[in-house]
């Protein structure tokens, strides 16, 4: 056996009124489980009751169960679940299952926050928290202040604190849910920044109130799993997918009235600057683009006038909306994720967190249909949203362990539009 098994899942896909994926969601999660066979299992899980979650939470605890039932090896288990959707101050959507195998119940004792002591799992079966968390004293939680975000609505974004003891090792486990992009534009000409510098403030912050709890004391293995909305970074990706082979490439920009404006590409590459202007190579005046664009084209074409007709429009290699991200061979774009990932640099905002090699496609935005299940979304540039990071202590511990492994799960199957990925290794 395994000793430790991490698994992280945004979950918002899954509830909906047809509860369509329901089935092959929890098998593949029941699957996965008793492959890596670990003796102790930290399910992390954002976005639970899904994107109706009104009209949906009350679906979260019955699939809970029938999981937990199909795992009958774990013997004693933990489930916390945030749907109180009215507490709108405190609502973070975020849930957690924690289960112990039946060989390993001496082994696996939750701190109490409020006595601050460690203790056994007091009941061998599911034990369910899900109503008046912020009294729970199992957990800390907590969501973002209103003022990371000024210029961006207002979501269920947050995080959860457990903390275990799997053999006498303190573990730190964190279920985060960072902010998403909610404009691919804005990725390009508004503030190419705005979403990440988001992130980053939320995880820092995040990590900061970690240091309240180790009291100065050496910190505890940290293991922060979540959906860290983590994107590809924008000039070097779009350079990649829109310059490699096109000779003579161009951009050309619509505002919602149709009017257009067209720039050619320098040498093919499309060169960001975080501005709200492009320069015009030919005649050196600078052309604003106003806020009101709503599509940014990429065309492959040797004919500079043609770009501005309807003649081009099979030409077009790759078309960015608020909400589309319309490359023309998403086949391509998918098979070959490997050499996009040397784009995956967000994560390198936080040099004190750790991470296992990838070695696994995106884990977003994947088609939500089940006869698709292998097909990603035009919605969003793909990316590795969906991480295990870790502490300098949770590193060694994973660095010196046994049968390390870091993967994603579910990659012929409908997961929603996140793949769920795990950690799993071996201390002992």
């Amino acid at each position: 056996m395994k000793d430790i098994l991490l698994l992280t899942a945004n979950v918002g896909s899954l509830f909906d009124h047809t509860g369509r994926i329901h089935k092959s969601w929890s098998e593949s999660i029941v699957q996965t489980i008793r492959r890596e066979d670990a003796r102790f299992v930290a399910v992390h899980m954002q976005e639970v009751g899904g994107k109706n979650y009104q009209e949906c939470s009350e679906q979260v605890q019955p699939l809970i169960e029938k999981l937990y039932s199909e795992l009958s090896d774990y013997t004693a288990a933990l489930a916390i679940l945030d749907l109180d959707f009215d507490l709108n101050d405190q609502y973070t959507a975020l849930g957690s299952i924690f289960l112990v195998h039946n060989s390993a119940l001496s082994l696996v004792e939750q701190y109490n926050f409020h006595v601050k002591k460690y203790q056994h799992l007091q009941d061998p079966h599911l034990n369910v928290f899900r109503e008046h968390l912020s009294e729970c004293p199992f957990l800390v939680k907590t969501k973002f202040p209103k003022h990371f975000w000024p210029a961006i609505k207002w979501g269920r974004k947050g995080y959860m604190h457990t903390r275990w003891r799997f053999n006498n090792i303190p573990l730190d486990l964190i279920n985060v849910h960072l902010f998403h992009d909610e404009s691919n534009l804005a990725l390009i000409h508004e503030n190419p920044s705005l979403y990440s510098n988001n992130r980053k403030r939320a995880l820092n912050y995040v990590l900061d109130q970690l240091k309240t709890f180790s009291n100065g004391e050496k910190p505890n293995a940290v293991f922060i799993f979540g959906d860290l909305n983590f994107r590809l970074d924008s000039p070097s990706f779009l350079n990649r997918l829109t310059g490699n082979g096109q000779t003579d490439a161009h951009h050309q920009l619509e505002d919602p009235h149709g009017s257009v404006s067209g720039n050619r590409l320098t040498n093919s590459r499309y060169h960001l600057n975080g501005s709200d202007h492009a320069s015009d190579e030919n005649s050196g005046n600078a052309d604003p683009l106003r806020r009101t664009v709503s599509a940014i084209e990429f065309r492959s074409s040797g004919n500079n006038e043609s770009i501005m007709t309807g003649d081009a429009q099979q030409n077009c290699v790759l078309r960015i909306e608020k909400k589309l991200f319309d490359y023309f061979n998403h086949k391509k774009l998918l098979r070959d994720w490997r050499g996009y990932l040397e784009d995956d640099k967000e994560v390198h905002d936080f040099p004190s967190l750790k991470e296992i090699e990838i070695n696994f496609p995106p884990t977003y935005p994947w088609s939500e249909d089940p006869d698709e299940s292998e097909v990603l979304m035009k919605t969003r540039a793909p990316a590795w949203c969906d991480r295990v990071l870790m502490n300098d202590q949770a590193h060694r511990l994973v660095f010196g362990a046994n049968s390390v492994l870091y993967d994603s799960i579910g990659k012929d199957t409908c997961m929603g539009d996140h793949k769920p990925v795990f950690l799993s290794f071996s201390v002992s």
